[in-house]
C-alpha cells in the first residue's frame, strides 16, 4: 500500500514539473516572424512586416500647425543603430513631419495573454548622425495591440502601450492584451507630428521584437466574505503639534554644460539613379535602382558593404576614418552600368560625401539587319522579316556598290585574255607538228 502511495506521489510530482515546463515553453516562445528585422527587405519594409502611415494630404506651416506626410522605410546597415541581428527596421522623413511604423498580423491559439515588446531609437536634428539628438522634437513612440486581428491601424481595438521618447537610446516599451479570438495584429508606431518639429532628420528605429503568451486571461475572484464583525469605530485623532518651518536650502550653483563632442569619422552616401536615356546624368526623375551592391575599401581591404534600397534614401556608411576610400558598384544582371562602375573619394573628419552611379535595364536584343544592291548601285537595308527599306546613294560611306548587272569586270577581262593566249599557244603547237609529218 505505501509502495503504491509512493509511485502515484511521483508520477504526480512528474506530472507537475512536465506541465510546468510546457507552460514556460509557451510563455517564452516568441510567435512573430522575422522579430530583428532581418533581410530580405521589400519596398524597404523587412520581410513579415507591412508598412502603415497616416496622411494629411496636404502640407502646412509646421511652426504652428499639425500635419504628417508619408516617411520613407529602409534597412538600416550602420552597426551604431542595430541592437539585435544584422539589421534594424529605420522609419523616418527630412523636414516633413510624419506618424508611421509596421505591423503584423498572426494566427494565435485563442484564450491567453499575449505581451508585445519592442525596442526603439529615435533622433530629431538639423545636423548629421553622430551629432546628438534634438530633444525639443516632441518624439513618440508605442506599440499597441489589436485583439480582433483587423491589421488596420485605424481600428478602435487596439489597445496601446504609453509613449516613450527614446533620443539617442535604445529603449524598451510593451503591452499585454488577453485575446479571445484566433488572430491579432501588432502595431509598432513612430510619431513625430506636431507643430514645431521640422527637422532635417526626424529618424526612427525599431528592433528587437517579440510577442509571447504570457499566460491564459486573470479571472474574476470574488470578494472574501467577512468572517468577523466589523471594527468599532475610529476614536478621535489628536491635533498634532505644530511643524517647525524647514530652514532654507541654499541654491546649488549651475553646472557648466559639457562642449558637443566632436563627430567620430566621416561619412559616404550613396545611390544608384535610373539613366534612361544613358547621358550619365540624374536629369530624368524615373527613380531608383534596387539591388546594386556598393562596396567600400581602402588599402585593398574592404570596410563596408551595403545594397541600394530602390528609394530616393541613399545608403550611408559613417563612421569612417578621414582618408581615401575606393568606391564600387556590382549591378544585377538585368541592368547595365550608364557611368563609372567604381572611383575613388576622399573622407574628411565630421563631413559627408554623396556619391550616385547610374544605371539602366538592359535594352532588347537588336534584330539581324540584311543589306542588299540594286543595279542602280543604291543599298536597301532592313530587319529579317520586314519590308522597311533605306536607299543611300552609291559611293557615300557606308554604302555597297556592286558591279552593275550584264557589265564584264576586270577579272573576267584577265580571264578572256588568259583563255586567248592558251587558244593560240595550242594553234602553233599543232602548226608545226603537221609541217613536220
Amino acid at each position: 500500500m505505501k509502495k503504491t502511495a509512493l509511485i502515484l506521489i511521483l508520477a504526480g510530482l512528474t506530472l507537475f514539473l512536465f506541465a510546468h515546463q510546457q507552460g514556460t515553453a509557451l510563455a517564452q516562445s516568441n510567435l512573430l516572424n522575422n522579430p530583428s528585422f532581418e533581410e530580405p527587405y521589400n519596398n524597404g519594409v523587412a520581410q513579415g512586416w507591412a508598412a502603415w502611415h497616416e496622411d494629411s494630404n496636404q502640407k502646412k506651416d509646421c511652426n504652428t500647425e499639425r500635419y504628417v506626410v508619408r516617411p520613407k522605410w529602409a534597412p538600416e546597415f550602420n552597426p551604431d543603430l542595430i541592437l539585435d541581428g544584422a539589421r534594424s527596421m529605420h522609419v523616418g522623413n527630412q523636414f516633413d513631419t510624419w506618424r508611421a511604423g509596421v505591423f503584423q498580423t498572426l494566427n494565435v491559439p485563442a484564450g491567453n495573454t499575449y505581451r508585445f515588446t519592442a525596442w526603439g531609437r529615435g533622433r530629431g536634428s538639423n545636423d548629421q548622425y553622430p551629432n546628438p539628438s534634438d530633444r525639443s522634437v516632441n518624439m513618440r513612440m508605442r506599440v499597441g495591440i489589436d485583439p480582433t486581428g483587423s491589421g488596420l491601424w485605424t481600428s478602435g481595438s487596439i489597445v496601446w502601450s504609453g509613449t516613450i521618447a527614446p533620443h539617442d537610446a535604445w529603449q524598451q516599451v510593451s503591452v499585454e492584451v488577453p485575446v479571445t479570438s484566433g488572430k491579432i495584429t501588432v502595431f509598432l508606431e513612430g510619431d513625430f507630428s506636431g507643430p514645431n518639429n521640422c527637422r532635417a532628420h526626424l529618424d526612427m528605429w525599431f528592433d528587437k521584437a517579440e510577442l509571447i503568451a504570457a499566460g491564459p486571461p486573470p479571472t474574476n475572484t470574488p470578494a472574501p466574505v467577512p468572517t468577523q464583525p466589523p471594527p468599532p469605530p475610529a476614536t478621535a485623532t489628536p491635533i498634532p503639534s505644530p511643524t517647525p518651518v524647514p530652514t532654507a536650502t541654499p541654491i546649488p550653483s549651475p553646472t557648466p554644460i559639457p562642449p558637443t563632442p566632436t563627430p567620430a569619422g566621416g561619412t559616404i552616401c550613396i545611390n544608384t539613379f535610373n539613366d534612361v536615356n544613358a547621358n550619365g546624368q540624374n536629369d530624368d526623375s524615373a527613380g531608383y535602382m534596387a539591388g546594386v551592391r556598393y562596396t567600400i575599401a581602402q588599402g585593398g581591404s574592404v570596410v563596408a558593404e551595403g545594397v541600394s534600397p530602390g528609394t530616393d534614401s541613399p545608403v550611408c556608411f559613417e563612421g569612417l576614418a578621414a582618408g581615401q576610400y575606393d568606391v564600387a558598384q556590382t549591378l544585377p544582371a538585368a541592368l547595365d552600368m550608364t557611368t563609372a562602375g567604381n572611383t575613388t573619394i576622399g573622407v574628411e573628419q565630421g563631413k559627408t560625401v554623396g556619391l550616385e552611379f547610374g544605371s539602366r535595364l538592359k535594352p532588347p536584343a537588336s534584330p539581324t539587319v540584311a543589306v542588299a544592291a540594286n543595279p542602280q548601285g543604291e543599298v536597301t537595308t532592313g530587319t529579317t522579316g520586314g519590308d522597311s527599306t533605306v536607299d543611300q546613294p552609291a559611293g557615300q560611306p557606308g554604302t555597297v556598290t556592286p558591279a552593275a548587272s550584264g557589265s564584264i569586270g576586270l577579272w573576267e577581262i584577265a580571264a578572256l585574255v588568259i583563255m586567248g593566249v592558251a587558244v593560240l599557244l595550242l594553234g602553233i603547237v599543232v602548226l608545226l607538228l603537221y609541217r613536220r609529218m
